[in-house]
């Protein structure tokens, strides 16, 4: 995959990074507003300010990710979907799924956790109130996929190293540093994610694929927890 050097220094590179992440950051502290308010019975008015936010802040991000992807790539329009690319997303999928399954053996069998630190998070912001849940339901399958894909793959996978090693294992470790955990079998499920994830877009070159399969394996996990929370 052909990478056009802009000529931004390694500093600016290092904000405009920071900048993208501190993005995806803010959505779950806007989520907790959500649940105080409603927690407390606070004004309306403030709790529809707040999801509105909320969704802006995807919006722009994905803008700006979008833009950065754009300068760094050279790719003005998306490539076409071909029957290999399914190929990708299938591997990758089949490749997470058996990784999270083996560390999350492991964690139970060491640690007596029966979900990551990242779950119980998001747990505990969906089960505050229905409007944040369906609001973290929604963005974790439909926005959050596009966001961090074009951050953790499309951006940084494009701004740092040459080697496609270095590319790919920066962008596992920066996406699983910033997932909650505890343990080290749960770090290393978000970190191993990463890496297939960034593997899947290096190889296939199409950012759409990486989306896709990260949509697929939000879509289960969501699934998963609004059922739970729902019974």
């Amino acid at each position: 995959m052909q990478v056009i050097d802009r000529g931004l220094s390694w500093v600016w590179r290092v904000c405009l990074l920071i900048g993208l992440i501190v993005g995806i950051i803010i959505p779950p502290m806007l989520l907790r507003l959500v649940n105080e308010l409603d927690d407390k019975g606070g004004p309306i008015g403030w709790q529809i300010a707040l999801v509105i936010a909320y969704f802006a802040i995807f919006i722009l991000v994905i803008i700006a990710a979008s833009a950065a992807y754009r300068h760094y790539t050279g790719e003005v329009q998306l490539k076409r979907l071909r029957h290999q690319d399914f190929a990708y997303v299938l591997g990758g999928y089949l490749a997470i799924i058996l990784c999270e399954g083996i560390f999350q053996i492991i964690n139970q069998l060491l640690y007596q956790q029966n979900q990551t630190q990242n779950n119980a998070a998001i747990k505990s912001l969906m089960s505050g109130s229905p409007v944040a849940m369906w609001m973290m339901a929604i963005s974790a399958v439909f926005l959050t996929p596009i966001v961090e894909e074009l951050v953790f793959r499309g951006v940084l996978t494009n701004l740092f190293f040459k080697q496609e090693w270095l590319k790919i294992g920066l962008s596992g470790l920066v996406f699983g540093s910033l997932h909650s955990s505890s343990t080290v079998p749960s770090f290393l499920i978000y970190v191993t994610m990463g890496l297939i994830l960034a593997l899947v877009y290096r190889l296939s070159g199409k950012i759409q694929d990486s989306i896709i399969l990260h949509f697929l394996i939000n879509a289960g996990a969501m699934s998963i927890m609004i059922i739970g929370l729902l019974n």
